[in-house]
């Protein structure tokens, strides 16, 4: 059996790692994102916006090899021990997306999207530079990817390996079944590496939707309006295809579960609805009445994004933290 001592010593030297570093990377993201919302809702500044949103955006980029580092190391150090034969069953493969780092992800890609915009990037870029800045101080405030790292994962394994050490064959089992259950259908599996990433590039274009939105209810421009679609309909499709790819898998993980009453499950379904209903309504603008129709569509649909991101949190259920 591989020593426990050493796997408990790589694991927490790793985190150790991370929140030395992090501590530091986490205040310049703060006072980034302070100088994002200085810079847009302060006029005189606006000039300097876009060279603030890149400073930002790279500053963003690094905390994420740097997380991604982590990960690696984790990979490397967190090996699922049998306690009966004693071997190896395999490692745990934390994909870079979950618990604390959620709100860090959407940042991310909301603020590489702020970057690349080109259809009204002056316009846009106020509201898209301040939902970056509140994402990025929600992640570090909130979140806090860096100073307190995968609290549920460490916890878990440092519990098991506690068990494991414990001389108690009935606790061993017990903590290694809870393990190996969550390495084999939560971490290590295709679909944590593929549908929540997908979601949080639909949810960033979302927002860059939103912004257009409230910009064509200020301004009353149709072309506002025409942004707002376009942002919309590249965000809906890896929103249909993340959730498509999400029945198989909550099928298989929570067998027995009357998972299809869970609040987060519902609330996505429903904002799928209503983005639906919005880019279905859109192809009849041409109609008396139905420009306000598609606007107000476009606001309830992220009201409900909103309202389903907080559901992890707030609302009990299977896919659901609270």
């Amino acid at each position: 059996m591989p020593d426990l001592l050493t796997i408990a010593a790589d694991v927490d030297a790793a985190a150790a790692s991370l929140r030395g570093v992090g501590a530091i990377l986490s205040a310049g993201l703060v006072l980034s994102a302070l100088a994002l919302v200085f810079a847009a809702l302060y006029p005189p500044a606006r000039a300097r916006l876009r060279t603030a949103l890149v400073a930002h955006t790279s500053l963003l980029a690094v905390g994420e090899a740097l997380l991604l580092w982590f990960h690696w190391r984790l990979w490397n150090a967190a090996v699922v021990i049998d306690p009966l034969t004693g071997g190896v069953t395999g490692r745990i493969a934390v994909s870079p997306w979950v618990e604390s780092e959620k709100l860090y992800v959407w940042a991310l890609a909301l603020a590489v999207m702020a970057i690349v915009a080109r259809r009204h990037r002056d316009e846009l870029a106020p509201g898209l530079a301040l939902a970056v800045a509140v994402l990025t101080l929600g992640a570090i405030i909130w979140g806090r990817p860096f100073t307190d790292p995968l609290p549920d994962f460490l916890g878990q394994y440092r519990g098991y390996l506690q068990a494991l050490g414990s001389g108690s064959t009935e606790l061993a089992m017990a903590a290694w079944q809870g393990i190996e259950g969550a390495r084999r259908f939560y971490y290590n599996t295709w679909y944590m590496w593929v549908h929540p990433p997908l979601l949080f590039v639909s949810y960033a274009s979302f927002v860059a939707s939103f912004v257009a939105t409230v910009l064509t209810i200020r301004h009353r421009r149709s072309s506002f309006e025409r942004t707002a679609y376009g942002w919309a309909r590249l965000g809906y499709l890896p929103l249909t295809l993340g959730m498509l790819l999400g029945f198989p898998w909550a099928i298989m993980a929570w067998q027995g579960e009357a998972w299809w009453w869970s609040g987060k499950v519902n609330m996505s379904i429903m904002m799928w609805l209503l983005y639906t209903a919005y880019l279905h309504g859109r192809l009849y603008l041409r109609r008396r009445g139905m420009w306000k129709v598609a606007v107000g569509l476009a606001a309830l649909s992220f009201l409900t994004l909103v309202l389903t991101y907080l559901a992890t949190y707030i609302v009990p259920g299977a896919h659901s933290v609270a």
